[in-house]
This record gives structure tokens, C-alpha cells and sequence, in this order.
């Protein structure tokens, strides 16, 4: 569990896709399992490739400017 920037408690789901006779997996966070489905529905509609990552860096940055 965590929480958002309004302490709003936020769950992890695993999601499951079959590619080339596989199972892979990843994850999401969400609010309930309603927003869950919400989020995977809206993943169906929209989703877009945007790149490579080839680093992660975690900060505190403020939520509010």
C-alpha cells in the first residue's frame, strides 16, 4: 500500500497479458478494484509506446507549486 499526494491510500494490482505464447506481467496503482478496471480499461483505449527508459531516479519532489 501507499499513498497519494492528498494521503489518499493507494493499492498495487497485477495485470497479466499472453505475447508470443507467453505469460508476461506488470503492475498498477490504484484506488480500489473498481479504479483498477477503471485504469486497465482506459490502458485498452489509450496506450502508447513513448520510449526506452534507461534510468530511474526517485526524488521527493513537491506536488504543489
Amino acid at each position: 500500500m501507499s499513498t497519494d499526494a492528498d494521503e489518499r491510500r493507494l493499492y498495487r494490482f497485477a495485470l497479466q497479458y499472453e505475447m508470443d505464447g507467453k505469460s508476461w506481467a506488470t503492475d498498477i496503482w490504484a484506488y480500489s478494484p473498481k479504479d483498477a478496471e477503471d485504469r486497465v480499461a482506459a490502458i485498452r483505449r489509450s496506450l502508447t509506446l513513448c520510449g526506452q527508459l534507461y534510468a530511474e531516479v526517485e526524488t521527493d519532489a513537491p506536488t504543489q507549486l
